[in-house]
Parts: structure tokens; C-alpha cells; sequence
């Protein structure tokens, strides 16, 4: 089971580490992908993540759920260049608006990129994509925005933790669809 959270970064009340913590405390095995925005943290901040913490690119500063919606080949292949040390070659837009530059450039540089099915037709079918709405994951954000909050939702995570089969990253549960 993949839980991934949206929003992570350094701030008081984006930080997702105390939440992380205690899933780990559930579940020994617990791990987790905080889908990161690396205008939000510092390169410490990025650096002190353990190794059950997978980082992945959230837009660049998030000023907004459009931010990637209009971002050509270059910008995204300039974020990719500044993601932080430490976080994997994965994306996820804010509010899932991704340009087609943004899909062209993940795909050239050997990137994933979390995703809808709404978007099946649009995405190059060998693009690794993760979809959460496939298989029993969960998906969720650091603060209580969208009814998925951390806070909101806590005792559901923790009773969806304790439950859990086993765990993955977003990275491991990422595949390339098949042609039909």
C-alpha cells in the first residue's frame, strides 16, 4: 500500500514529520512518499529525512494549484535540474494541472510522475506513472485542505496503517501502462 501526502515542507504546520513519526511508531515497517515543495524547505531541512521518508518534487513554490498548468519543456526540465539532494525522479503537479511540456520533459529525463486516469489520454504512455486511485493506497495532504487532511483523517491513516498488507513508495508502485 502506497500513503503519500502532499504540501511537505519545512513551515510550521506543512511539516508532515511529527505525523510520520507516530505511523512509525503503528508500524515498524511504515513508510511513506511526501510529495515535497522545494521552495518550502531548506537543503538541511530536505537532507534530514530518513531513508523510509520518500521525497518527490511538488511543483516548485506551489504559489498556486495552476503553477505547473502552463510550464513549457524547459521549465520543468530546469525544476527537475533544482530539485533538492535527496528527493527521487519523481513529480507531482499541484492540484494535478500538468502541462504537456511538463509530461515530454519526465519522460525524456527518466522521470516519474504521479498522476489521475483522467489524464490517460494525454500522458505518453511509457511515462512511469503512479496512480493512486489504483490498488488500496491512500492519498492525502499535510494540512486540511480537500476533506484529506493529516489532522482530519488521522485516525483513519492510523487505523489504515495498522491494516496495511505491506507498504511502498510512490516510486516503486510507479509503472508504464501497457498499449490496449
Amino acid at each position: 500500500m502506497v500513503f503519500d501526502w502532499d504540501d511537505h515542507g519545512e513551515q510550521t504546520g506543512r511539516n508532515a514529520m511529527c505525523w510520520m513519526v507516530e505511523l512509525k511508531k503503528i508500524r515498524p515497517d511504515f513508510k511513506a512518499t511526501l510529495f515535497a515543495v522545494p521552495a518550502w524547505g531548506s537543503q538541511v531541512f530536505w537532507r534530514s529525512h530518513p531513508d523510509w521518508i520518500e521525497l518527490a518534487v511538488h511543483g516548485h513554490d506551489h504559489h498556486s494549484n495552476y503553477e505547473c498548468a502552463e510550464w513549457g519543456y524547459a521549465r520543468m526540465v530546469e525544476a527537475m535540474l533544482n530539485a533538492p539532494v535527496g528527493f527521487v525522479r519523481g513529480f507531482k503537479a499541484p492540484g494535478w494541472q500538468i502541462s504537456n511540456g511538463c509530461y515530454e520533459a519526465l519522460q525524456d529525463c527518466n522521470w516519474w510522475v504521479a498522476d489521475q486516469h483522467l489524464e490517460d489520454h494525454r500522458r505518453p504512455i511509457d511515462l512511469p506513472v503512479y496512480l493512486y486511485e489504483d490498488g488500496q493506497n491512500w492519498h492525502g495532504h499535510v494540512t486540511d485542505v480537500c476533506g484529506n487532511g493529516l489532522n482530519e483523517t488521522w485516525e483513519h491513516v492510523k487505523q489504515l496503517v495498522r491494516d496495511a498488507d505491506c507498504f511502498e513508495f510512490a516510486s516503486e508502485n510507479a509503472h508504464a501502462r501497457v498499449a490496449a
